[in-house]
């Protein structure tokens, strides 16, 4: 199933791998091009690479996985990890766009079915409306969350952002910018943003705490990271931004994604073939899988005895906070029923968030979910 979809990893590849440790990535994972699969069942992650940058003619953009990203990746140490990981190889291009457009999507939509995490390497950020549509036959609800340097929300028809919001099926019940930078996004853009409750955490705040994300990532079903977040110095000054991620943030925050039982889908966008670049993608992979590898399933609405309980009651506000024995993560519930909506509405929250609603100040990742759930 999708052979005809994708490229089977290069020879030259094969024989690299086949000289790599036995603790080494390239020797624990199964390859296309070098093993066979005969079950999707027993799949936890699979990984592809993309290379589809035609969506805009004046941009020259090109990723060839086999040149260099994955000889980096596979030469990675095999972590503590008990986990099934397959190597589709390239995705191929189609004649037109619309072909790998449409590829991507049926793709993404089996292996969502199937609970399959999917890990995505290059192409345009383009691709993100394809890959929102890929879930929705699976998800009547889709959180997704954007690492960018800005917010893509321009009111015109190449934005990924104003394509889901158009939509006519739409499904995006909450959208999330991790990263973004004050000076590159316009007043409209914030406001906008403002107006239909989404959330946002700038720069700013990600390097004052980068723990502030992870609830964010934590209730995500599709995580997209952008490139050009990472401060051009780490990259050789590989383009135009010199503020940005460091390295080490931009893996926290993909481990963030990978430790997230809701999360489908982690795609890296915006790449190209340079060795430093290449360099820190494997490595951001790298994390997401070790972060899935240490999941914990848990949800304080059906594990009681797992969960200790804390009840505040602020501003005529009633909150329900749950802190997981397991885990020692956070959620929090709203309980007021005359101007909630009859759904349960949990949401993930830090220990910062507690404390702060315990103080009498209402956080502003749960103002803005209060503000998006009054009718």
């Amino acid at each position: 199933m999708f052979s005809e979809y994708f490229s089977p990893v290069k020879f030259e590849i094969i024989d690299y791998v086949n000289k790599l440790d036995n603790n080494q990535l390239g020797s624990k994972l199964k390859i296309n091009g070098r093993d066979n699969l005969n079950s999707f069942e027993s799949l936890d992650i699979v990984i592809f690479s993309v290379n589809e940058y035609r969506f805009n003619s004046a941009i020259q953009k090109s990723f060839n996985a086999n040149k260099d990203f994955r000889k980096k990746l596979y030469s990675l140490y095999y972590g503590n990890w008990d986990l099934n990981i397959y190597d589709f190889g390239d995705l191929e291009n189609g004649n037109l766009v619309s072909d790998t457009q449409f590829a991507l999507s049926k793709i993404l939509e089996f292996f969502s079915k199937n609970k399959i995490l999917v890990i995505t390497i290059g192409g345009s950020q383009n691709l993100l409306f394809d890959i929102y549509s890929s879930l929705k036959v699976t998800l009547q609800k889709i959180n997704l969350v954007s690492v960018d340097n800005k917010i893509d929300f321009s009111n015109n028809n190449e934005s990924f952002l104003h394509k889901i919001i158009m939509d006519e099926n739409n499904k995006l019940a909450n959208f999330s910018n991790i990263g973004y930078q004050k000076h590159l996004t316009s007043v409209p853009e914030n406001k906008l943003l403002d107006k239909m409750y989404f959330e946002s955490i700038n720069l700013g705040k990600i390097k004052s705490n980068i723990a502030e994300a992870e609830p964010v990532l934590r209730d995500s079903d599709i995580v997209s990271f952008n490139i050009n977040s990472v401060k051009a110095g780490e990259l050789n000054n590989a383009h135009q931004y010199p503020n940005g991620l460091s390295s080490y943030e931009l893996c926290s925050l993909s481990r963030f994604s990978g430790l997230s039982s809701r999360v489908n889908i982690v795609s890296y966008f915006e790449n190209w073939d340079l060795s430093i670049m290449n360099s820190l993608l494997a490595e951001s992979t790298w994390y997401v899988i070790d972060g899935y590898a240490t999941r914990i399933n848990e949800n304080p609405l059906n594990d009681s005895n797992d969960f200790i309980y804390y009840h505040i009651e602020l501003d005529n506000y009633k909150f329900k906070f749950y802190r997981s024995k397991l885990s020692d993560r956070w959620w929090v519930e709203f309980l007021n029923d005359e101007i909630i909506s009859i759904e349960k509405d949990i949401i993930s929250c830090t220990f910062d968030d507690y404390n702060n609603c315990k103080n009498s100040v209402i956080p502003e990742r749960i103002l803005t979910r209060l503000k998006n759930k009054i009718t």
